[in-house]
């Protein structure tokens, strides 16, 4: 210890030559300052970083897309209405909007495309990676293209028609009534009213009504006039295509009681009363326009008289004998 001060005293007593450090420092920029320490304090306040605040909108939160995704159980949704939180029960899988709110909330769609819940985004899992793995087989079977389903009508509609036939009578009946040969043939018309179901069944049903008007002539300038009003059922095929075109095929059975035959014949005048039964069938053409569709046809039909309450006696060879008719028919379908 002794030596060592003995050393630092010596090289104290030395003179140093400082010339070349002092030349140095007067080349140095001076860092003195001279003015008050306050506006150093009020500098250092200016300098504070303030980090910037950017508020996410909820439109824009809505028009960010959707993605899948998967929630636990025992976590709790926020009602955005109110701030209610709401746990879940069970998990819950539905979509959530991939834009997250500047508070770290996490926005649920819900299945009508709004959006009324929101949850923290740590108890957000995404399951679109899951989602994307499922692969198309290389190979399948397509569906069958003939599948049978089963159809039925949810409530019935009925589509009434007008119908008009025109057409030729073979009076077998009338001949053999009057024992006449010139009554073997006459005219028809027909008017009708009808009511059909329309359903997918593919045979429709109806009910029908017709008033028919015939008349034949006789021997001597006589005629005969025959009208009767008869009602039954009718049943008609759906549209079927042929060569490009719909047609349709119809029957009907009608009865009455009131049919009636007025003579004029060289002995007098002679009234029948008959009670009737017609089976009627025919095929039809359907072409739309703005009330429905008007129906062009051609129709045939057979006509059994049985007479009744004649006070008369008269003379018929055979009973079974029939009217028969043929013509055309119109028709318009109110839809």
């Amino acid at each position: 210890m002794f030596f060592l001060l003995l050393s630092l005293s010596a090289f104290a007593s030395d003179e140093l030559d400082l010339s070349a450090i002092e030349a140095l420092e007067k080349e140095l920029p001076s860092t003195e300052y001279s003015g008050r320490t306050d506006e150093i304090e009020q500098r250092r306040s200016l300098t504070r970083y303030t980090h910037p605040y950017k508020k996410t909108s909820i439109k824009s939160i809505l028009a960010s897309g959707t993605e899948h995704g998967h929630v636990k159980a025992g976590r709790y949704l926020i009602r955005i209405e109110d701030n209610k939180a709401v746990e879940l029960t069970e998990p819950f899988y539905g979509k959530f909007f991939k834009l997250q709110d500047d508070l770290g909330f996490k926005y649920v769609q819900s299945n009508d495309g709004s959006c009324v819940y929101k949850l923290k985004t740590e108890f957000f899992n995404s399951i679109e990676k899951e989602m994307e793995l499922y692969v198309p087989p290389l190979k399948y079977t397509p569906a069958p293209t003939n599948i049978v389903r089963a159809e039925y009508d949810k409530k019935l509609i009925l589509l009434p028609e007008a119908t008009l036939l025109v057409g030729m009578v073979q009076g077998s009946y009338m001949k053999d009534l009057f024992n006449d040969d010139t009554a073997s043939s006459g005219v028809s018309n027909q008017y009708g009213f009808h009511v059909a179901v329309d359903w997918n069944i593919p045979l429709k049903a109806g009910l029908v009504f017709h008033y028919e008007k015939s008349s034949y002539d006789l021997r001597g300038g006589g005629n005969v006039y025959y009208s009767c009003p008869s009602l039954g059922p009718q049943f008609k095929t759906k549209d079927l295509d042929f060569w490009g075109a719909p047609i349709r095929f119809q029957t009907q059975f009608r009865v009455s009681p009131f049919a009636r035959a007025s003579a004029e014949t060289t002995q007098g005048n002679v009234d029948f009363k008959f009670n009737s039964a017609d089976l009627l069938v025919g095929a039809e053409h359907p072409i739309k326009n703005r009330m429905g569709e008007f129906v062009l046809g051609l129709y045939f039909q057979s006509q059994w008289l049985n007479i009744k309450d004649q006070p008369e006696i008269v003379s018929i060879n055979a009973s079974n004998e029939t009217n028969k008719s043929f013509g055309l028919s119109f028709a318009q379908v109110f839809e």
